[in-house]
């Protein structure tokens, strides 16, 4: 029958540590397009290896043809914070040409690794331009697996149908995201601040709760999110902002409680280790 393995790695993730040995093979390689950490690298290599063992240990079993293999992360990579000007110094990566790092709705926070090995259906080397979310995986393996889908009503759709055709079109014509919260990067300094997005073909919107104060980018002609272009398109800004609120309305999603003018959460020290 069919079976299910979820294996979340702990790296790539702070405290950043690694096999000596490991470290050692990327001590002395030069630094490019930003990465020039070699921990972080080590711990890459480690994650890599693991996957390496279990895309190994499917061949042993026989099971790699009948075998849907998916490779993701939740977030971007710790840095491209000094680029956007809440850091001084201490980015350990770097996601450029996106826009800032893990913490953050700008791309470089939430656009991530996705790949997918299904034999005989996904292409090798193939790719999809179509954004999905990881609340449609679980559409996607109650579909894989032929189970029955519960009683709840899932946010996600599934995603075999871009497995199968990358240029299939699905059921839906916006991804929406929600943070209604502060994220620190240290004292005074803010990775983000209350925020939702939508994104809709090649637009996305960001809409900061504080002031009210929208974002509109061009994600296919500004990858790197530097031209806001919500007071040059007014139009377009206001009819995705309208929709974005519709959404949170139609999944209940909390506001935040408006606090008085120019005061935020006193100032945030994160644990130690701790991102």
């Amino acid at each position: 029958g069919p079976f299910f393995l979820y294996l979340p790695h702990f790296g790539v993730h702070a405290p950043h540590q690694a096999k000596p040995e490991l470290i050692a093979r990327f001590k002395d390689k030069p630094a490019a397009g930003g990465h020039q950490n070699p921990t972080y690298a080590a711990m890459i290599a480690s994650v890599d290896e693991s996957v390496g063992r279990v895309l190994q240990t499917l061949d042993d079993l026989k099971l790699a043809d009948r075998t849907v293999v998916i490779f993701a992360s939740d977030n971007g990579g710790v840095g491209g914070y000094v680029r956007e000007g809440v850091k001084k110094a201490g980015d350990v990566t770097d996601n450029a040409p996106l826009r800032s790092g893990k913490g953050s709705l700008y791309e470089g926070g939430t656009r991530v690794p996705f790949i997918v090995r299904w034999p005989g259906i996904t292409q090798p080397g193939a790719t999809c331009d179509t954004p999905a979310t990881h609340v449609d995986l679980f559409p996607t393996f109650l579909e894989l697996a032929g189970g029955r889908k519960p009683a709840q009503v899932l946010d996600g759709v599934s995603l075999t149908g871009l497995f199968r055709n990358p240029s299939a079109q699905l059921p839906r014509d916006a991804v929406f995201a929600h943070f209604p919260g502060y994220l620190g990067a240290g004292p005074g300094s803010w990775r983000t601040l209350p925020v939702g997005a939508v994104w809709s073909g090649d637009w996305k919107l960001m809409e900061f709760f504080e002031d009210g104060r929208l974002e509109l980018y061009n994600l296919r002609e500004d990858i790197g999110e530097q031209h806001n272009l919500a007071a040059a398109q007014p139009d377009r800004a206001k009819a995705l902002q309208a929709r974005l609120a519709a959404w949170r309305r139609e999944v209940g999603a909390k506001m935040p409680t408006p606090h008085k003018a120019g005061e935020r959460p006193k100032d945030f020290k994160p644990a130690k280790g701790e991102e």
